[in-house]
């Protein structure tokens, strides 16, 4: 009698640099039906084979004894959305305390196996995963259609189920609910969670997001404070994560840096280096910004982790701490070990240059500021480091109005930008030129405020084919300024409404522009409100004219 076995089908990865540890597992999987078992020694190999191939579980070590451990392995998969969606991660360890090292991280594995494991044990993880997906199937299905309200009448269907599922279907359903500019709808969500479970963590980081999310900073930042300081949440990343952007959000940059250290000390990863340095780069503390950056750039060198960034903003802040010798000598060093690019090269050059300039080798200086301020030459107006670090560069080589050129330009691609406007300000204080930076910010945003008022007034007087011709140049011009893709956004909505029209390409448009912002303001009010008018748009089209939508992003 042949006997069905429901794991067949599953294509696996077995990564562990121990070759006898691959064999066990490779038998434990056999054992369990798993018939297809590919193995890797390291967490390069693996990433290699995931790019090739799809996987529908991975059994990974959590000490791999190479410069990438499998925490770090399995969060680069995710940050870089190389998993597919429906494959298993097992993390395996002989690790005790790794569930704190887990739920403190900022992916949590689907599973984790201790030392020494069974067949047994990986069967019973297995079935639970491939349970809890079959239950879930229709939620996920239409996220990944990005069919968004398709996916929350999945999950009131299963919440009226009222099965062992149903905290799972809550949480998606808060989740989706954010996700369409529906805060108010998610706070009860994820009020209802902890009414049933007090203290539940995703549920409290559900809230905070909802606060922020509605502008409620306060509400943000006292319930992130209530989790740290309980047993549960005391390292929880999530919760340092939304404490300090209420702070900042507040005003209080010196305690959004203050919670910002706190969690690259519960979690000295890579990452969470990263972000410290970045806040306190911003905040203008360079001694922890520098701190911060050198573990950052050493503790990633030879593994996935690492970042051209890394050098690069490591060696711009030693050169306004005034160690010139120390940034010539990483950048030199950065290039030595292969970290090229035609964007790396460009910045690495504007360095070079202030740090030239600042060791009185005038004419090095002033070459390669040339170089590097020729390589800019037909780029687009961004507000980003790289524009910054070519500013300071013709601020040290004399060439004022080409650093005030650039400043401009950063400035208006995104001119509502607190932290750009402050980066602008302390590059011309450190220049001597501080008294300028006020005129100068004044300026750009004024300028780019008036040709917006002039896209409103086309659109007030009646004419909102010009006033979107009118804000869509912009675009073109400044394809970042959030501000800009609100107001094309909003307009592209109007459009269809006055035209009662489900035009699918000005509807693409819309979610096009709605991604973009989520990926710069991401949890922004500004950004879920304006998916809810999306929302009220398609549903009044819907209602007046008998329209369907069979793939609603909104």
């Amino acid at each position: 009698m042949r006997i069905d076995n429901p794991y067949a089908g599953i294509e696996a990865l077995v990564v562990d640099d121990m070759a006898t540890q691959q064999t066990t597992l490779r038998s434990q999987l056999h054992m369990v039906g798993i018939e297809h078992v590919d193995a890797a020694g390291s967490a390069e190999d693996a990433l290699r084979q995931i790019r090739n191939k799809r996987y529908q579980l991975i059994l990974c070590d959590y000490n791999l004894n190479h410069k990438t451990d499998g925490q770090q392995l399995f969060e680069y998969l995710r940050d870089n959305k190389i998993l597919a969606p429906d494959c298993l991660f097992f993390m395996v360890t002989a690790e005790s305390h790794y569930s704190a090292v887990a739920s403190a991280s900022e992916q949590v594995p689907d599973a984790y196996l201790l030392k020494p494991i069974t067949a047994g044990d990986i069967e019973e993880r297995l079935k639970a995963q491939l349970e809890k997906r079959q239950a879930l199937l229709p939620i996920t299905k239409a996220i990944a259609k990005e069919d968004l309200n398709a996916a929350l009448a999945a999950t009131d269907e299963l919440l009226a189920r009222k099965d062992r599922w149903f905290m799972q279907a809550l949480q998606y359903k808060g989740q989706l609910q954010l996700q369409l500019g529906m805060v108010d709808e998610a706070k009860l969500a994820y009020q209802q969670a902890l009414q049933l479970r007090p203290g539940l963590l995703w549920a409290q980081i559900g809230l905070m997001r909802a606060y922020k999310a509605g502008g409620a900073f306060e509400a943000c930042r006292n319930l992130a404070q209530e989790v740290l300081a309980s047993r549960e949440g005391a390292k929880c990343l999530a919760a340092f994560d939304l404490l300090a952007e209420a702070l900042e959000g507040q005003g209080d940059t010196a305690g959004a840096l203050e919670a910002m250290k706190q969690a690259a000390q519960a979690v000295p990863s890579t990452r969470r280096q990263r972000l410290m340095a970045d806040t306190a780069y911003r905040s203008g503390d360079l001694g922890a910004a520098k701190q911060a950056y050198a573990k950052a750039y050493k503790g990633s060198q030879g593994s996935m982790m690492g970042q051209p960034q890394d050098a690069l903003a490591l060696a711009q802040t030693l050169v306004e701490q005034g160690e010139t010798q120390e940034a010539l000598t990483l950048l030199t060093e950065a290039h030595a070990r292969g970290t090229r690019g035609a964007a790396f090269d460009q910045v690495a050059l504007a360095i070079k240059a202030q740090a030239l300039a600042a060791a009185g080798e005038t004419e090095r200086a002033q070459a390669a500021a040339r170089q590097a301020l020729e390589m800019q030459a037909g780029a687009g107006s961004k507000g980003d480091f790289a524009t910054l670090a070519l500013a300071r560069a013709a601020l040290a080589t004399g060439q004022h109005e080409r650093a005030l050129a650039l400043m401009r330009q950063a400035l208006c691609a995104d001119h509502e930008n607190k932290r750009m406007q402050q980066l602008v300000t302390r590059a011309l204080q450190d220049h001597g030129q501080g008294e300028q930076a006020e005129a100068l910010i004044a300026s750009a945003t004024q300028s780019l405020k008036t040709r917006l008022f002039e896209a409103k007034r086309l659109l007030r007087s009646g004419k909102l084919d010009e006033a979107l011709e009118a804000i869509e140049e912009e675009l073109r011009e400044y394809p970042e300024n959030t501000t800009v893709l609100l107001e094309c956004t909003q307009m592209n909505c109007m459009w269809l409404r006055l035209n009662k029209s489900l035009d699918p390409v000005r509807l693409d448009r819309v979610r096009d522009y709605l991604e973009r912002l989520e990926a710069l303001l991401p949890g922004h009010e500004r950004v879920a409100q304006m998916r809810r008018y999306l929302r009220e748009t398609l549903a009044t089209l819907q209602r007046d004219g008998n329209f369907s939508i069979s793939k609603d992003k909104a």
